[in-house]
């Protein structure tokens, strides 16, 4: 078994306990409220962003500081791994991913693979969790970056607004669209493709149901099964749609092994409370 270091920004929303567990180093994102720049996780805590969104204020998220990324970097070339793995929220959200190999190309750290994992959260917890198990197993690194390619490469996002108040704040959508959903009494479902560089409408409906029918399509036309995929389930103060639609599709195609989890800061500047997120991506190698 080799000695690996993993790194992730603040996005892979580990609980203190999965990092300590997974033991993997994490990179900050930076939240910014007011012209302030907070550190996520550290100087502002989920519940705190939660009550800023609830008072309708304007709250934006980017990249880790590059000081931080290096001063872990840094701490990592000390420490002499074996191999160090960095998986980076997708670029279709976060500059991290460049921001990362900058680090790497100044700390001068060899034996590293830096991974754009095309998503955010669920998957990147797999992905850790894949690295982890793998080499537990005495899998090789080459092994374990065929895996990793493969995982990132099968893995879709789903993201469900309560309401579009935040969106229209965070500059995700006009004001006259909103306008004209409210008029039709329709509600998005948004989806982050795989491999996808931006974040789409899947489709529109007037009931939750409706909406949770169109993810169960998109589950069929994926081929996604309980047998095959793992899911994660994200909310921000939206666990009881999240728990319907967790039914709903168990109803439909049988019961997923499925994680919970906090909807990071990320996605819930954006979306505003009361979102969810569903998250599928294939089971880990046995």
């Amino acid at each position: 078994m080799q000695n690996i270091a993993i790194i992730c920004d603040s996005s892979v929303s580990f609980t203190p306990e999965q990092v300590k567990e997974f033991d993997v180093y994490i990179a900050p994102l930076t939240i910014t409220h007011n012209n302030v720049a907070y550190i996520d996780q550290v100087t502002i805590t989920q519940s705190e962003v939660n009550e800023l969104l609830r008072n309708k204020q304007i709250v934006t998220t980017s990249q880790p500081n590059l000081g931080t990324m290096i001063d872990i970097l840094t701490e990592v070339k000390e420490k002499n791994y074996d191999h160090t793995f960095i998986l980076s929220i997708g670029t279709a959200l976060s500059g991290s991913y460049a921001a990362f190999l900058h680090a790497v190309n100044d700390v001068g750290i060899d034996n590293i693979t830096v991974i754009n994992t095309y998503s955010i959260t669920g998957p990147v917890q797999q992905g850790v969790r894949a690295i982890r198990d793998m080499n537990q197993k005495g899998k090789s690194i080459k092994e374990i970056e065929e895996y990793l390619d493969y995982l990132f490469s099968n893995q879709v996002n789903y993201v469900y607004p309560h309401t579009l108040d935040q969106v229209v704040m965070s500059g995700r959508m006009s004001r006259s669209a909103q306008k004209v959903a409210s008029l039709l009494r329709v509600k998005p479902i948004l989806v982050l493709e795989n491999k996808g560089e931006s974040i789409e409408k899947l489709g529109l409906g007037r009931t939750d149901k409706k909406i949770f029918q169109l993810l169960v399509d998109d589950f069929n036309k994926y081929n996604v099964k309980p047998s095959t995929h793992d899911l994660y389930l994200l909310e921000s103060e939206g666990m009881e749609t999240l728990i319907a639609f967790r039914d709903f599709l168990f109803e439909k195609l049988g019961e997923f092994h499925y994680y919970v989890i906090n909807l990071p800061a990320a996605v819930a500047t954006h979306a505003g409370l009361g979102t969810i997120a569903v998250q599928w991506c294939p089971k880990l190698l046995d």
